[in-house]
């Protein structure tokens, strides 16, 4: 795709379509208050703002998915999986580059936690949801949980395209293409929240292109997905009994935990981003 395609584009389609969470009201406010008490995060990703759009859909799927969510199975099985894969981390940071791209290392912290607020939230979503659309199979799940997530900083607003200068938004369309398909082409959230450094994108877009080239990224999306549908029927068991659950919630769910160019392409590359800035620790300055 040339520049002139990207501007139109760009122009044409600014594909975060769900509810806001600022401006849900009444049980929709509720439930998503439930889901970030529930998963220990600090703000709801797009699925569950989708799901606000379904009528029933975000009650129904909530009510079904909250006791895998609570039993803490879904962060045993989100370790178990990781370990798993190899994850899609760019070469390693040279001493100073960051802080030439604009990121001084007194934001490094809100930057990591933003990456690991998304991992947390796309990773649990991805193990208790696709237990949820599931055929129970093997043994329950019953791993001894991981320690709780250390309480959130505040984190800096999501950007929306008219926040942005034109070259960032451009940036971060391009940097949207890795793991996305034709039939599943909506911005992943995370590139937005990360745009209050636009040199940051550019850093991570450098990295990242090379492993969308040889496939790593690709591979890694293979095989988190293959882990899912393993832990997904070992989850599967403890879920209640199916309630009256609309039939385009759960189509939507399960297509969200099947599909390569969803969830699971933000979970590995998510991944893979934070543990390069673990990788950096120290020469970031």
């Amino acid at each position: 795709m040339n520049d002139q395609e990207d501007m139109r584009e760009a122009r044409a389609h600014d594909p975060v379509s769900a509810i806001a969470e600022a401006e849900a009201t009444g049980e929709t406010a509720a439930l998503f208050a439930d889901i970030r008490r529930t998963m220990q995060i600090p703000f709801v990703t797009s699925i569950w703002r989708t799901l606000a759009g379904v009528e029933g859909g975000l009650r129904a799927v909530w009510t079904a998915a909250k006791p895998l969510y609570a039993s803490g199975q879904p962060d045993a099985a989100l370790c178990s999986a990781l370990e798993q894969v190899a994850l899609p981390s760019p070469e390693p940071l040279v001493p100073g580059q960051l802080a030439c791209a604009g990121v001084p290392a007194g934001d490094l912290p809100t930057v990591r936690a933003i990456l690991d607020a998304y991992n947390r939230s796309n990773g649990l979503n991805l193990m208790a949801l696709a237990g949820l659309v599931a055929t129970p199979a093997g043994a329950p799940a019953n791993r001894p949980p991981p320690p709780p997530p250390v309480p959130w900083p505040t984190l800096p607003p999501l950007l929306a395209q008219a926040d942005m200068a034109a070259d960032a938004w451009m940036l971060l369309r391009r940097l949207n293409r890795f793991g996305a398909t034709p039939d599943e082409p909506g911005l992943a959230t995370l590139w937005r929240h990360l745009a209050h450094w636009p040199g940051l994108l550019a850093v991570v877009h450098a990295g990242l292109a090379p492993l969308w080239k040889d496939g790593t990224i690709q591979r890694a999306a293979q095989q988190l997905l293959a882990q899912a549908r393993v832990e997904g029927a070992a989850l599967a068991h403890l879920r209640p009994e199916p309630g009256d659950m609309p039939e385009a919630a759960r189509a939507m769910v399960a297509r969200y935990v099947r599909h390569p160019g969803l969830v699971v392409r933000m979970a590995v590359i998510g991944h893979g981003l934070a543990h390069w800035l673990r990788q950096a620790e120290g020469y970031s300055d």
